[in-house]
């Protein structure tokens, strides 16, 4: 929106950059206001609150911002270098003059150099990942990166780069000049790898050229959840079947996420469990390890993962255990004063062996 009592000229002018590179904006003028200041204004360019990015006749406070007047033409251009996503959105060309000023409208839209429509590529976690970038001829000898994140101008999030190790030594890159591919390699994947990243190639006179990438990261796991279902103070057994091969890995238990660096091992083959209500055990005959938990208690309750230990990734199979209060063998409802129900159990015979008794009080 522009001032109430303003002249606006003509339909809005879209105009698109990318970011990194440079961007002209020409405005047109009538006749007569050759000698008139000229400026670009960002925003609703309301009296009291304009926000001038460049003006004829001074240098810009963003130096990146410079104007030029072509008065024969009557086209004055402002000249935007080393574009920035920030800098889209809705400008003014103003021309000043006595009285209220004449503005045409422009909208700058700053795009990412891209390379299509993103990739999406899906890796494992504990596994090695290459991501695969391509470029165009004539860029053999540019330097090559990637990036995460938005990626933007100050705040680029440049995991590795051609040339130089990566602070995370996880990441590696190689180029391949002859097929025009560059390689970046990721070791031991986690869960936070997760994400948007940019293949970019650096270039030194205009916006470098990105691809993007979409990276999932997720486990290896070996059929649909299993339920297992325990009460408070007993025993529970949860059963883990591993296929052929496997007999000799080393097997565990893990709480919750169980994520790379935040593994909750409540016990392992080879090695007591610090709670020692839990132990394992591994028929390699069967191949089925089993978990014992003895005395369970209501905060044993929540998502497990059997998992077997490979060289790479490790293999996982993931438990729900619920946890119920155990059922009282002794307990009388009254449901009304006519009615009572009683369980009784004989504990002085076979715990297996339960006589119930119900009596009926009727009117």
């Amino acid at each position: 929106m522009i001032f109430l009592f303003s002249v606006v000229v003509g339909a809005p002018v879209a105009v698109t950059g990318h970011s990194g590179g440079r961007a002209d904006i020409r405005c047109t003028y009538q006749s007569g206001y050759e000698s008139n200041p000229k400026y670009l204004c960002k925003g609703v360019c309301n009296i009291g609150n304009k926000v001038i990015m460049v003006k004829s006749g001074s240098p810009a406070e963003d130096q990146r911002f410079s104007l030029s007047d072509n008065t024969t033409a009557r086209v004055f251009t402002v000249t935007i270098t080393d574009l920035r996503t920030e800098d889209t959105g809705q400008y003014w060309c103003g021309v000043k003059r006595t009285g209220t000023d004449v503005y045409s409208e422009i909208v700058l839209l700053v795009k990412q150099v891209g390379g299509g429509a993103p990739v999406i590529v899906t890796g494992y976690r504990g596994e090695r990942f290459d991501i695969r970038c391509t470029y165009e001829s004539g860029y053999e000898s540019n330097p090559k990166y990637l990036c995460k994140g938005a990626c933007n101008i100050g705040n680029k999030v440049i995991v590795v780069k051609s040339g130089s190790p990566a602070e995370d030594q996880r990441f590696s890159l190689s180029d391949n000049t002859t097929a025009r591919v560059f390689t970046v390699t990721i070791t031991d994947l986690r869960l936070e790898d997760e994400g948007q990243y940019w293949c970019g190639v650096e270039r030194s006179l205009s916006a470098d050229v990105y691809s993007e990438i979409l990276l999932l990261v997720k486990m290896v796991v070996v059929g649909a959840p299993v339920k297992v279902t325990g009460h408070t103070g007993e025993r529970a057994d949860i059963r883990c079947t591993y296929e052929s091969g496997y007999e000799s890995n080393p097997k565990y238990l893990c709480k919750g996420a169980c994520n790379f660096g935040n593994k909750v091992i409540v016990v392992k083959s080879g090695s007591p469990a610090e709670d020692q209500r839990f132990s394992l055990s591994d028929n390699t005959t069967a191949r089925v390890f089993t978990i014992t938990i003895t005395e369970l208690r209501p905060a044993d309750e929540g998502q497990y993962w059997c998992g077997v230990k490979r060289t790479g990734t490790d293999v996982y199979s993931e438990i729900l255990l619920l946890v119920k209060q155990e059922p009282s063998y002794f307990s009388t409802t009254e449901t009304n004063p006519q009615s009572s129900s009683i369980t009784v159990s004989d504990q002085n015979k076979s715990t297996d062996a339960v006589s119930e008794i119900y009596i009926c009080v009727e009117d």
